[in-house]
Formats: structure tokens, sequence, C-alpha cells
């Protein structure tokens, strides 16, 4: 089946708000890994954004990036960084009992920041559909998250433009 060229012009005049979708599920970077496992079994998802307190967009983080963690024995050098997302950059009496501790709850006590990607593909929501495009294919992307001022409003995904497309 080949589409007519007016067709597969036609993102020419629409923007990403055009296409994409919103409300979308963010995780928290303070959250737990178990949290976070609970959230993607929960709303049958495989991968989210990340948000700070804030709610500024700061990484993606996905079921493989479970996986991965759960298959490894976090670093005592990862175990410090978590906790000093928690308590501060100058943490003082954490000993070496107390992060092996740390290590053996590490699904309960690390966090989805120390697992996530913080390398983000996403653009603002006044882009126009065809940047947005040329953006994803340019990242080899399958989505790009939508942000208004920094904070994610909506998704938009390689399946997004197929279906406008071939949309009659």
């Amino acid at each position: 089946m080949s589409l007519p060229d007016d067709r597969l012009s036609d993102i020419s005049a629409l923007h990403v708000t055009d296409l994409m979708s919103t409300g979308v599920l963010t995780a928290y970077e303070g959250w737990s890994i178990k949290r976070l496992a609970a959230f993607f079994v929960r709303h049958q998802i495989s991968g989210a954004p990340v948000v700070a307190s804030d709610d500024s967009l700061v990484g993606v983080v996905t079921k493989a990036d479970i996986i991965q963690f759960e298959t490894k024995t976090p670093s005592d050098t990862e175990v410090r960084k978590m906790v000093q997302f928690y308590y501060g950059p100058n943490v003082q009496g954490f000993n070496s009992a107390d992060i092996r501790r740390l290590k053996e709850k590490a699904i309960e006590t690390c966090t989805v920041n120390s697992i996530m990607t913080p390398h983000i593909h996403s653009c603002d929501i006044n882009t126009s559909a065809a940047s947005a495009c040329h953006l994803m294919v340019k990242e080899d992307v399958h989505r790009l998250f939508v942000t208004d001022n920094g904070r994610v409003v909506g998704v938009v995904t390689a399946m997004d433009f197929l279906r406008r497309m071939v949309a009659t």
C-alpha cells in the first residue's frame, strides 16, 4: 500500500501537541527501586520519564534498568552515592558495616536516581511535528518527551507519526 504524497507531507503543518499523548506517568528520582518495580507492574508499563521533586525532567528509567540492577550487586561507590542523595555530599558516620547492610537491602534502599539514564530525548511543546520527527530520526529514538518549561506534559512516539500518516 502506498500513501499519497499529500499524506506524507501532512505533518508539516502540525505541532507535537497535535500528535502527543498526555497524562504521562512519571517516576520520581527519590523512589526506591522496589517502589519503581511495583509502579511498572501496577500500570503495566515498561519505562517512564524521571522527575525531580520540583517536577523537572531529569532522566528516564526502564524495566531493563531494574533488571540490570538486580543482576549485579551495587558497588560501595553506588551505595555511597545513594546515601549522599538522601543525606548530602559530606556524609559522616557510614562505615563498612553500614554499607554492607545497605547493599543487602539495595532494592529497598537504592533510588531511581542511581539507575536512571540522565540523557533525555525531549522537545518543547512549541516544536513542530516535522522538527520532532527529524530529531527522532537523528537521535535514533522511538519517543520524545514533550516539555513545557522543563516539565513533562506529554510524549510523542514514532507510532503517533505512523498513525497520523495512515489515518483516513
